[in-house]
């Protein structure tokens, strides 16, 4: 059923509609999942209803409590700690990881934790948070606003619920409802960090950057998985590419963006799993033709 105008469809999608949901909560998440259904039908309508899930209070005072120590950090000039070839920690991201687990284990006992920086339950079984305490630490360390918390919950090895809280920014998702677009010409697409990666993928890589940069309307790389994350299901942009695929900057996300009608695949088009070696996510109408882009990247990411 279509009963919108293309201007009333994006005016119910627009980004105005997502605040004015995350501030009154319930009766605006209803009023969000009404328009889903009336504008595009039944493709709309979110396949969990985070709100009632028990678990995604427990989600969401965690990351309040990494929330707070980004914040209570943030004035402090802070070490930087060698992680890998291009990258730190902080003692941050250290703190924030150490909260979180500590809180879930409170609430609940019987879910497995696995952090970016600790690792720790396997994650193809069982129920498992998995957990980004400081998404885009160089930023937060830089004096940035473009960093987030990430926290997801893995069922079996599939994403069931997030949430992305950016605390510089104001803005916390658990769901969302993405804007879709007739054409990439007329879509916003990001393009995660490729710093770590070498090689024939990483020439695929910023090959595709560089065609997306061309091709779409505007083009965003912001050094931050869960400021894209949180940007497609608030409308924001319509698709992005990670370069790779690791879960604590995956999972949360894959599970809202699912939830909020993006199509999450790897570069080759097949769902997206704990084992593809990619990650990326569109709305429906731009995904093909990503993929198509991506060809390239998806075989180079194959014989990596």
């Amino acid at each position: 059923m279509r009963v919108l105008g293309r201007a009333g469809r994006r005016l119910l999608r627009g980004p105005w509609l997502d605040a004015w949901r995350g501030r009154f909560g319930a009766l605006a998440g209803l009023l969000g999942v009404f328009c889903s259904v009336a504008v595009d039908g039944p493709k709309r309508v979110r396949n969990y209803d985070a709100r009632v899930r028990p678990e995604l209070a427990a989600a969401h005072a965690a990351v309040d409590e990494a929330v707070k120590i980004l914040r209570d950090g943030r004035a402090r000039p802070q070490k930087r700690i060698g992680k890998a070839a291009k990258d730190f920690l902080t003692e941050v991201d250290l703190a924030s990881e150490s909260a979180m687990q500590r809180s879930l284990a409170d609430s609940t006992p019987k879910i497995g934790f696995y952090g970016e920086e600790g690792g720790g339950a396997a994650l193809e079984s069982g129920r498992v948070w998995v957990a980004d305490p400081l998404d885009g630490t160089i930023n937060y360390a830089t004096g940035s606003p473009l960093c987030g918390v990430m926290l997801g919950l893995l069922e079996d090895g599939v994403p069931t619920l997030g949430v992305i809280d950016l605390p510089f920014l104001g803005v916390r998702v658990d769901s969302g409802a993405v804007a879709d677009v007739d054409a990439l010409e007329e879509g916003i697409i990001g393009m995660g960090d490729a710093f770590h990666r070498g090689g024939a993928r990483m020439d695929a890589y910023l090959e595709l950057t560089m065609t997306v940069h061309r091709r779409a309307l505007r083009f965003r790389c912001v050094g931050a998985a869960s400021v894209l994350w949180a940007w497609l299901v608030g409308g924001q942009i319509q698709g992005m590419l990670l370069a790779h695929n690791n879960p604590y900057d995956v999972v949360a996300g894959h599970a809202i963006a699912r939830a909020a009608g993006a199509i999450c695949t790897d570069y080759a088009g097949a769902p997206l799993t704990l084992e593809s070696n990619g990650a990326m996510a569109a709305v429906p109408s731009l995904q093909p033709e990503l993929v198509s882009l991506a060809a390239d990247l998806a075989a180079a990411a194959r014989d990596s």
